[in-house]
Order: structure tokens, then C-alpha cells, then sequence
């Protein structure tokens, strides 16, 4: 499963790029009023799009019009190979996401909450959505089975569209990856809690105190040879 920062910081994403941790950069309307450094979203965007490399980035349209949404589309998917383009699955979306479609652009259908959405989203040609499953739980909606309900259907119909799951807690990465989610996107925060874990420390500092209490401050390169 893909694991992807959602995020405009382009220190953070090109540090998770040079770990090896992220396959890509999700973006929204928020994280450019938020993470924003200039009065125009679009360098930033560019910013982004440079740190992600060859990874995947995924951009909002920010318009309430179907037409207006495919202008911005064309223009969005020509900032770097890998651009995929948010619709919010709505009504909008459902009549600008096809003919995004036809013209050959990758979409991904966010804010997708309900399985229902999420039948429309894959019946309207969305190569992707994204389940806000971490923030349905924040809001204290439990969205119990609603990952096994949206991926049961899509094997039932044979859709294609991929799972792209929002999440903030390692079970919320887990229920991505148990149901064969494409990939899970998350904040730098909660990313960086994935990474840390108290006992981990612990074994870094026993297996390092029992080698330097016998070897000194040596590693493998020191007798086998650089």
C-alpha cells in the first residue's frame, strides 16, 4: 500500500522522499491557505510538485462550476507526469469528473463518505477516491465497515477505481491496508507518529550500550573491512 504525505511543506516532503517513506503528495485548498509562503498557491504547487520527484501529486480544483472545474483540470495536469486531480464527489464532480475523463485526466474523487458516493464515484469514471475515514472518526461518526462495504463493492462490480484512504491512526492504516486500499495519506504529524515508538528507543539503546561495552564505539565496517 502506498503511503502518501498530505501536506505543502516542501522541506517535509523532500525529507520523507530522501527516506524512502512516501510514493507521492496529497494537497488541498486548506493546506495552501495553511502551508502557503506567498500570495500565489501556484508556486507553491510547483514547490510541491519538484520536491515529490517522480512521485505522485495530487491537486484540488477549487471551483464550483463543472466547466470551470475542467478548465482548472487541464491546467493542473500540466504541472509535472504524475498530477492526479481532486473533485469533490457531489453533484459538481459528477458531471465534471467524465469529462475530465474524455480528455485523458487522472481524477480522484475525495470527500467521499458514504459507500453510495462511492458507487457514484467509480460509476462516473474516478480513477481514485478518498474516504475522509480518519476525520469521520474525529467527528465521532464511527464509520464502522465502511472501508469493507466500499471495497466489497467495488470487487462485486468490478470497478477499477483504487481506495486512496485518509487516515490519522495507525488502525485507520491498518483498515486501509486490510482492505486492500491503494494507498493511505496522512499529515506530516501523524506520519511522524507511525515512525516513532518508545520501546524501539529502548532496543536502540540496549543493543548499543551491550556493543560499546565490549567492542567500544566500532560498527561491522570496522572488522570486515569499508
Amino acid at each position: 500500500m502506498k503511503i502518501f504525505v498530505d501536506s505543502g511543506d516542501v522541506s517535509r516532503i523532500r525529507e520523507y522522499r530522501r527516506i524512502g517513506l512516501i510514493s507521492g503528495v496529497t494537497t488541498n485548498p486548506e493546506i495552501y491557505a495553511v502551508d502557503g509562503v506567498s500570495k500565489n498557491p501556484a508556486e507553491m504547487l510547483q514547490g510541491v510538485v519538484s520536491a515529490a520527484g517522480d512521485g505522485y501529486v495530487f491537486a484540488q480544483v477549487i471551483s464550483r462550476e463543472p466547466e470551470e472545474q475542467v478548465r482548472e483540470a487541464l491546467l493542473l495536469s500540466k504541472l509535472g507526469p504524475n498530477m492526479v486531480i481532486k473533485v469533490i464527489m457531489d453533484e459538481v464532480g459528477l458531471r465534471s469528473i467524465p469529462r475530465m475523463k474524455a480528455a485523458g485526466i487522472p481524477v480522484s474523487a475525495t470527500a467521499v463518505n458514504t459507500t453510495a458516493r462511492a458507487l457514484l464515484a467509480a460509476e462516473c469514471g474516478a480513477d481514485y477516491i478518498i474516504p475522509y475515514y480518519g476525520w469521520l472518526q474525529d467527528s465521532g461518526e464511527k464509520p464502522t465497515g465502511l472501508l469493507e462495504d466500499i471495497a466489497a463493492v467495488y470487487r462485486g462490480q468490478g470497478y477499477t477505481t483504487k481506495l486512496h484512504v485518509h487516515c490519522h491512526r495507525l488502525e485507520d492504516l491498518t483498515m486501509a491496508a486490510r482492505v486492500g486500499a491503494w494507498g493511505a495519506l496522512l499529515s506530516p504529524s501523524d506520519l511522524d507518529r507511525l515512525l516513532q515508538h518508545p520501546q524501539t528507543q529502548v532496543a536502540v539503546g540496549r543493543h548499543r550500550d551491550a556493543w560499546e561495552g565490549r567492542y567500544g564505539q566500532t560498527t561491522w565496517l570496522d572488522f570486515l573491512g569499508k
